[in-house]
Parts: C-alpha cells; sequence; structure tokens
C-alpha cells in the first residue's frame, strides 16, 4: 500500500481531531503537541495519525487509523517512525492502549496498572481508575 507519512501541519488539525474522535480520543492537546503529531496520507486523504508527546515522561498517544485502513501496516509504520524519534531523546516511552497485542508485537512490555497512578496524574484522581480498560505498557528503546 503506498501511503506517505509525515510531519502533521496547521491544516491537518481538523483531520487529526476527526480521527481521534472516531476513537473518542483526546482532542484537546492537538494544538499543543501538533509538531509532534505524524500523519499516514493515501491518496491526499488521511487515514492515520500519531503523536509523541513530551512533557514530564515521554508518551506514545493519539495513535488512530480511519477503520477502512486498519490491517494494512500503517499504525505499525506510524509506531515506528514515532519510537525512532523517541530513541533520539529518551531511553523508554510510555503508552496507555486498549490494544496490547499490537504493542506487545512492537515489543512494548505490559507494567502493572497502579504505574499509571504513578506516571500520569490524571489517572491518580480519575473516579474510573477501577474499571479503566487502558493497559499501561513501556518500550525500552536502548
Amino acid at each position: 500500500m503506498d501511503i506517505d507519512i509525515r510531519k502533521a501541519i496547521q491544516s491537518d488539525i481538523k483531520d487529526i481531531k476527526k480521527l481521534l474522535s472516531f476513537y473518542v480520543l483526546d482532542t484537546e492537546k492537538v494544538e499543543k503537541n501538533l509538531s509532534e503529531f505524524i500523519i499516514a496520507v493515501k491518496d491526499q486523504k488521511t487515514v492515520g495519525c500519531a503523536c509523541l508527546d513530551v512533557g514530564d515522561i515521554v508518551e506514545l498517544r493519539s495513535i488512530a487509523i480511519l477503520p477502512s485502513y486498519r490491517n494494512k501496516g500503517i499504525g505499525s509504520e506510524l509506531v515506528n517512525v514515532v519510537l525512532k524519534r523517541a530513541a533520539e531523546i529518551t531511553d523508554k516511552v510510555y503508552l496507555r492502549t486498549t490494544s496490547p497485542v499490537f504493542f506487545e508485537k512492537k515489543g512494548a512490555l505490559r507494567l502493572e496498572n497502579e504505574g499509571k497512578k504513578m506516571i500520569w496524574k490524571e489517572c491518580d484522581v480519575c473516579d474510573k481508575f477501577d474499571i479503566c480498560k487502558q493497559v499501561l505498557m513501556k518500550f525500552d528503546l536502548k
């Protein structure tokens, strides 16, 4: 499949938010983190996105692929590009996901759920923590 993966630009914000909304993912940080977003484009259509959120911790987040483009290697390629960028600045990348098997195939390790409270402040105060379906994972890059 002929897919172009490139850095996101201002005019991509609407498409990124649309992709994230489809999976009920957070859209609030798109503008703030635009410089760390990458997108996958097929025939001038944005079909996927991913972000490397560089803050107190380095987090792989906002990974979304249009349903009709899933299982074609696009998500895997987006993760590869983000991890290559991450390796330039850190030796570990964290993520929260409802698709842990996908990330295990990419080399991520599952961590204890309680670790989310230490890594993300919002998890420590979340009233849905006990029923949260997001799995804490980590990539060791070195």
